[in-house]
């Protein structure tokens, strides 16, 4: 099991936007990053598991976590939370 260390947490990222909102499928190359995630391991109880996260564009590192790919990033590249009510 892997364990985040000195600020740092994993985010599991949010699927990237290949469909507008008109229905128009974009191709892999245009579609729109996904600058959000949830919080899947975190070492901050200010982050905790489960919290919806808004990140940089070029914010974290990709790993494998089993078959889950995941970003780990430092909890300064988090720009806003929320929880979803």
């Amino acid at each position: 099991m892997w364990s985040p260390q000195n600020g740092t947490v994993f985010v599991r990222k949010d699927a990237d936007k290949t469909v507008t909102e008109g229905g128009i499928v974009l191709p892999t190359t245009q579609a729109e990053l996904t600058l959000a995630g949830e919080v899947a391991l975190s070492s901050s109880v200010d982050y905790p598991v489960g919290l919806r996260v808004l990140f940089s564009k070029f914010a974290g590192s990709e790993v494998k976590v089993g078959s889950e790919s995941l970003l780990i990033m430092r909890v300064e590249d988090i720009l806003a939370t929320w929880r979803e009510e």
